[in-house]
């Protein structure tokens, strides 16, 4: 025998004998299964519509009960608020925490699998959207895969974390090098999704609070969408919202505010939806934070790339066409949220989800994709081409607390935070629609009058091409809201529905954002079927295998003013689950290792 050889057959030894001491290997996780909630449409297509539910129906849901809740009652944990729609797969609770930041991961039973903490987590319940540059939080809904759980922070980040474990395998930073252009302001606030074996995430400047800085030469930062290696994280393309922003020959003031700096195009806050159909990404982008520099060529202050639906190809990111929504629209803190020169509303960002499906139209199927506005009207694009086809009535009178002219097919007032905000549905039947009217929010500055209450919400039951309305389910006005009994802070207050929908099996799901109730209803015929007291609340429900999951806690938008306590806060939150009485299919998956 040969030195090599010894040393060979040596080296095989030792190796056996390591093979032989390591722990069996870990059992696979169940696949993602058609009766699972993975992500935070619960599909790429963003249909918010789980098909298979076969367990809850408009028969039974009236049954409802909770049972369990994370953490259970007396505990002494505290979670932070979950806004994001939790997210469900073979009975597996994953969610995120927009304060307090942690991603948590609970048993069918509602115990605690596991929990990951950032190292920059913020250690105190404040308010990811109203201070300042937000560096950490989840404000919106894991991916959960086959072995991984993906979730990005408004920090900018995000992290792929072992689906068994929550051991953390990678994080890219979008607000540091390598990640390409990346940008001191970047947020996302996007789930981020998988298409064509690649993993999707959208972001960008968060640069609304920032402009209102003095001395401050706004704005840089631009929104982005970009294809990662699910494995690695490593960035395959990257595709960015507008031109790129550069320093202007001279200053462009605007209401009084001076820019230096632009066009910026702030974040991509939208989910993303993909169509393996026609191999296309869409989404739709925010205003700007800041101007173009007009020119004597072309005198704009804007680019067609704000407030605007956008599809790229999905293996490349070459973009295929853009279709602007609301021209002209520059907008962030230091400005009205409308325009009584112009009588534009301002902050008309599309953060719904594009939803593609087939259309008929003169006799031919037609690829199309639905999108709601926060201008309150619902779109209906060609897939292809983005051409709009149809869309519904628009309201374009002044901000009001009584708006007269109203349309009469109307599904939301236009506001910096009314309209069809995100988590519009479909079931391929029909067009299931949030709404919120909130006109006169941020429509003066003064502080005496910035904040208003909203007046109305709704949600409405349309045909997939919009020209007809089914049946819409209005919500009651509160008599009073905050402050005591005795002396509200409020009176006659509207109850908007600003939160994602769930579909499954004729029964439409969703929260209200003032009564705080989540509710169902007949997606025939829009009749309410059950109604359940939350707490505060900002997050829409999901449904899986005969239970339905909704998260509490709310911060939006001042937690310490007391001119908003129309939406009730709490800094902390709880995971509820609701389903039938007695043991369900949930209850037959156990709880052991998933």
């Amino acid at each position: 025998m040969t030195r090599l050889s010894l040393i060979v057959g040596s080296l095989a030894l030792v190796l056996l004998g390591r093979l032989a001491s390591l722990p069996a290997e870990r059992p696979q996780a169940p696949p993602i299964d058609p009766a699972d909630w993975p992500t935070y449409n619960r599909d790429v297509l963003g249909t918010r519509h789980n098909p298979v539910e076969k367990h809850l129906s408009r028969d039974n849901v009236a049954q409802l009960v909770e049972k369990w809740r994370y953490p259970p009652p007396l505990s002494l944990d505290l979670v932070g608020v979950i806004s994001g729609t939790p997210v469900v797969v073979n009975g597996y609770v994953y969610f995120g925490t927009a304060t307090l930041p942690a991603v948590y991961k609970l048993t069918p039973d509602g115990k605690r699998q596991w929990i990951y903490r950032p190292k920059n987590a913020a250690l105190l319940p404040t308010s990811v959207v109203t201070s300042g540059l937000p560096d950490s939080g989840f404000a919106n809904s894991p991916l959960v895969t086959a072995d991984t759980v993906y979730i990005a922070d408004v920090g900018g980040r995000l992290y792929a974390l072992e689906r068994a474990t929550g051991k953390e395998r990678w994080v890219v930073d979008t607000r540091a090098k390598p990640f390409p252009g990346a940008h001191a302001s970047n947020c996302i606030f996007a789930a981020p999704i998988l298409a064509a074996d690649k993993l999707i995430l959208a972001g960008g400047g968060f640069e609304h609070f920032a402009a209102t800085h003095l001395g401050e030469k706004c704005c840089t930062g631009r929104g982005f969408v970009a294809a990662l290696e699910p494995l690695t994280g490593k960035t395959l393309w990257k595709y960015e919202v507008g031109p790129e922003p550069r320093k202007f020959s001279k200053p462009v003031k605007i209401d009084g505010r001076v820019y230096h700096y632009g066009p910026s195009t702030s974040s991509v806050w939208c989910t993303p939806s993909y169509d393996a159909t026609t191999g296309l990404i869409t989404f739709g982008t925010d205003a700007h934070n800041s101007p173009r520099e007009p020119t004597a060529d072309d005198p704009r202050t804007y680019t067609k790339h704000s407030c605007a639906i956008i599809a790229l190809d999905a293996t490349t990111g070459k973009e295929k066409w853009v279709t602007q929504i609301n021209p002209g629209d520059i907008w962030n803190y230091s400005h009205n949220t409308y325009d009584a020169k112009t009588g534009l509303y301002k902050d008309q960002s599309i953060g719904d989800t594009p939803k593609p499906y087939t259309l008929t139209i003169e006799g031919k199927p037609r690829r199309v994709v639905g999108a709601g506005c926060k201008n309150g009207v619902f779109y209906v694009l060609d897939a292809l081409t983005g051409q709009i086809l149809f869309h519904t009535p628009q309201y374009k009178g002044p901000p009001s607390n009584h708006p007269k002219d109203v349309p009469a097919r109307m599904l939301a007032l236009p506001g910096a935070a009314g309209g069809l905000q995100t988590g519009c549905a479909t079931d391929g039947k029909a067009i299931y629609t949030n709404g919120m009217d909130m006109p006169l929010l941020g429509y003066n500055m003064q502080a005496d009058k910035r904040y208003q209450p909203p007046i109305g919400g709704r949600v409405v039951c349309l045909s997939l091409d919009t020209q007809r309305e089914f049946w819409r389910h209005e919500r009651p006005r509160l008599k009073a809201v905050g402050g005591t009994p005795d002396k509200p802070a409020f009176t006659n207050v509207g109850d908007p529905v600003a939160a994602g929908i769930a579909l499954a099996n004729g029964v439409a799901y969703f929260t209200t954002q003032v009564s705080n109730q989540l509710v169902a209803v007949d997606t025939s015929t829009g009749k309410k079927l059950k109604e359940i007291p939350l707490g505060p609340v900002w997050c829409g429900p999901s449904v899986s295998r005969g239970r339905v999951y909704v998260g509490t806690g709310n911060l939006l938008f001042a937690p310490s003013d007391p001119q908003e306590a129309f939406f009730p806060k709490q800094p902390y939150g709880r995971l509820l689950c609701f389903g039938l009485p007695g043991r369900d299919e949930v209850d037959k998956l156990g709880s052991g290792t998933d």
